[in-house]
């Protein structure tokens, strides 16, 4: 699997970093207000455990499943399929959806629309990365780690073909893996 690996962008350690860095704002952010967490399958699995292990206070988690890639491709979908969607009641309730990156926005544009259909007090994004070269809609972090160029990454729940999401960095493939 290393052999696989073009590049690193971002190490295990600079990953940590940036998740710690990130939860001491949300544990300000949302101190003393009821917070659900909904996280976007199967990319933000890895990015979301480790977040919400450093968020000192109860929250509500649920989780969503999006589609936007099929098998070995690269570039997404025209329409993310929602495969299965969040139970939780989010009324009155603060959301913050989890996602491993904000590429063209298409995924986390129409979970926002589904969710806002719920009455939540307030909804904001949280990404692991922001792909702004890509962005099709209308739609920024509110909460991101690490900005990227028009890369496809895999690593840290991120994947190509459902493979190499356990990697512990994020990467960029060597060319050849991803040409059939």
């Amino acid at each position: 699997m290393k052999n696989d690996i073009g590049e690193v962008l971002f190490s295990e350690a600079e990953i940590k970093n940036s998740v710690s860095v990130l939860a001491q704002k949300l544990a300000v952010d949302y101190k003393h207000k009821n917070l659900t967490i909904i996280g976007v399958l199967n990319g933000s699995l890895v990015f979301l455990s480790d977040l919400i292990r450093q968020i000192p206070f109860s929250v509500k988690i649920d989780t969503i499943k999006a589609s936007t890639y099929v098998g070995a491709s690269t570039s997404p979908n025209a329409e993310t399929e929602i495969i299965h969607n969040t139970n939780l009641n989010v009324k009155d309730e603060h959301v913050l959806i989890v996602d491993d990156i904000l590429d063209t926005g298409r995924t986390l544009s129409k979970i926002v629309r589904m969710v806002t259909k719920h009455s939540p007090i307030s909804i904001k994004v949280c990404v692991l990365l922001d792909k702004m070269a890509r962005r099709e809609r209308g739609i920024e972090p509110d909460y991101c780690c690490f900005e990227i160029e028009d890369k496809f990454v895999v690593g840290y729940g991120l994947d190509f073909d459902n493979r190499y999401r356990n990697l512990p960095y994020v990467a960029v493939l060597r060319d050849d893996i991803m040409i059939p």
